[in-house]
């Protein structure tokens, strides 16, 4: 399990890990997919984020980012009006054979993800806890912190 203490080691690692897919569950202000841009990943990010309309900060940091998208709900372990499961959205997000790592903000809402994620949990590349200053590791998967 590795750690790491800057972003631009977690990039290095992305880019070591072959990651083409980052999937933001609770994309926020887009403070997680900045950074990841600043020090140099070039892959996809999908961000999950589903208060705030057009104007929602992480919609305005995505908006000049062809390869950023930013979709309005949140990922969990159950369907409701703003609540998907990774492993109902999966095919719409993920393009066969990416590699991905799952960035999930709060590490209390990390098993609800995880649980939603169903049979497309084995497919997670890397998990990530954490904001951009850092979080604690997960050890169901192959697994990083910042």
């Amino acid at each position: 399990m590795a750690r790491f203490g800057r972003m631009r080691e977690l990039v290095r690692h992305l880019a070591h890990c072959e990651i083409d897919l980052v999937l933001d569950a609770g994309g926020q202000d887009g403070a997680f997919g900045r950074a990841l841009r600043r020090r140099g990943y070039r892959g996809r990010i999908v961000s999950f984020e589903p208060f705030g309309g057009e104007r929602a900060p992480v919609r305005k940091a995505a908006a000049r980012d062809l390869d950023w998208h930013v979709l309005p709900y949140a990922l969990g372990h159950r369907e409701s009006g703003w609540m998907r499961r990774l492993d109902e959205v999966w095919e719409e997000v993920v393009a066969p054979g990416e590699r991905v790592l799952l960035q999930v903000e709060a590490g209390p809402e990390l098993d609800q993800v995880l649980e939603g994620a169903g049979e497309f949990g084995a497919d997670l590349a890397l998990v990530r806890t954490g904001g951009v200053a850092g979080g604690g590791p997960v050890g169901r998967f192959p697994a990083v912190s910042a």
